[in-house]
């Protein structure tokens, strides 16, 4: 052999062994993942319980005897990564991940507070009232329905597979929304608009009625502590946040400013905004009206509660039909704290004629108050 062609030999060689993917690199964990994944949707066409008890057990998560399997890491990374899209809510507030089941935090009446403290003298704890957060998970479920060789095909067709993972997200991120907003915390997360008896944001009115102006969106601004103003938000209804939109401040310079760039936040007299249509506008006598709210939404405490589950059987005529009927479920825990961190506006117009149409989804959403109601999630 030639010195020439030994070395093209070599080259070659070194470049195969450059593009060879050993365990444990992020190319062969990708791989790796992909085929659990595939693998799972693989068992559950087929109903195969021994191979999903081998994916489920094969994770380091916590069980809580729900009963069904676990989905794999990258479904259900996939699907709360999509959460986040579909729910600006869940980005805004503050996730605890793999909470315990049952999570108790301290809390201050007020916001927390600092002090000096001299050279050689002892810490003394200030005189503050302590109250609990107490944060139970509740489940939340979400029902679909494949037949068998839908299923077989989603097992090998990345695009049917994050096809499913994103019709689970929105129904979860629908519910799960909902419930952030209005949920009574009675098997469901307490929600910002409820509060419970500990949660009281500072509130005012639009100064006109009917009307909603450049200056009550600044009292609005000034209405949270200072010491949150500049992480602050703004949460706004669709129709509330179409008044906005094409509002001006005392020089003519526009309220709204769209987003400068692909997922970042649209703002509002330079604070993010985030369209929440879980808020509702009927209220008011002519159920035309809704509510504002501007505060630092990261004092909103939510937690996850060990992995996404699912789990199978069959409905009705699925048989019949050869139909797959699927449960995806997690669970989740969620409830406000420090009321002086939020503001809420009230008697904000929605433009919409009396009567006019709720873009709430809850029930719960036609109440405008705070109503005391404390369920598993409230502080106490």
């Amino acid at each position: 052999m030639n010195d020439k062609l030994k070395k093209a030999l070599l080259a070659k060689a070194s470049e195969k062994a450059k593009n060879a993917l050993p365990a444990g690199t992020k190319g062969a964990d990708e791989e790796k993942d992909k085929n659990l994944v595939a693998k799972f949707f693989r068992a559950l066409a087929d109903k195969d319980s021994a191979t999903l008890k081998a994916l489920s057990d094969g994770q380091n998560v916590t069980n809580d005897g729900d009963g069904g399997y676990l989905v794999p890491t990258e479904l259900s990374n996939s699907i709360l990564e999509q959460l986040k899209v579909v729910s600006p809510l869940r980005s805004m507030i503050t996730i605890i991940a793999n909470m315990p089941p049952v999570l108790e935090i301290p809390l201050e009446d007020s916001l927390p507070t600092a002090y000096w403290v001299g050279e050689g003298q002892a810490p003394t704890q200030t005189k503050s009232t302590f109250k609990k957060l107490r944060l139970v998970p509740h489940k939340l479920g979400a029902f679909v329905k494949f037949t068998h060789e839908s299923l077989v095909d989603t097992a090998t067709n990345p695009s049917l597979q994050q096809f499913v993972t994103n019709a689970v997200a929105e129904a979860m991120a629908r519910a799960e929304s909902d419930a952030f907003a209005n949920g009574d915390g009675t098997d469901k997360p307490l929600g910002f608009r409820i509060g419970g008896s500990n949660f009281s944001p500072n509130t005012g009115s639009v100064a006109t009625a009917g009307t909603l102006t450049y200056k009550d969106l600044v009292h609005a601004m000034f209405g949270v502590h200072p010491a949150v103003r500049a992480i602050s938000v703004w949460a706004m209804p669709t129709h509330a946040l179409e008044q906005v939109v094409g509002m001006t401040d005392l020089q003519g310079r526009p309220l709204y400013v769209p987003a400068m760039a692909q997922g970042a936040p649209a703002t509002v007299l330079g604070r993010a905004v985030y369209e929440i249509p879980e808020i509702p506008e009927n209220q008011g006598t002519d159920k035309n009206l809704t509510e504002i709210w501007f505060g630092d939404f990261k004092k909103y405490i939510g937690g996850d509660r060990e992995g996404l589950r699912v789990n199978f059987g069959t409905t009705g005529n699925d048989l019949e039909s050869d139909i797959v009927s699927l449960v995806m479920f997690k669970r989740t825990a969620g409830a406000p704290t420090y009321g002086e961190a939020f503001y809420k506006l009230t008697g904000v117009p929605t433009g919409l004629p009396a009567g006019g149409s709720q873009s709430g989804q809850s029930g719960q959403s036609g109440q405008s108050g705070q109503s005391g109601q404390s369920g598993q999630s409230s502080q106490s």
